[in-house]
């Protein structure tokens, strides 16, 4: 991996098909997406969270990404679906493989 971002969508009670077909429509464009390499998804059924596991050629790319994101309302559709809203979206962003741990 390049730089690694690790999105995590938790859903409402009763949301997670829905938040799986909103991201079904939604993922090929961010795999398009200028500087992505790859993004995998993971759901963990104990807390319906959808975790996405992203490869980037550079953060820059995935600022650029977020920031069109915003700009075209993505996170409006997603909002209702998640565990405490836009605000419950959790994204750890650790960059490139350190290979000297």
């Amino acid at each position: 991996m390049k730089n690694l971002v690790i999105v995590s969508f938790p859903a409402k009670d009763g949301m997670l098909d829905n938040l799986i077909e909103t991201l079904k429509v939604a993922l090929p464009d961010t795999r398009a997406f200028e500087g992505c390499i790859s993004v995998d998804t993971y759901i963990e059924d104990a807390t319906n969270t959808i975790h996405l596991i992203e490869d980037w050629e550079t953060l820059d790319n995935q600022v650029a990404y977020l920031n069109w994101r915003i700009e075209t309302g993505l996170l409006d559709v997603l909002e209702p679906l998640l565990d405490g809203g836009a605000a419950g979206l959790k994204a750890v962003v650790c960059g490139p493989k350190d290979p000297t741990i």
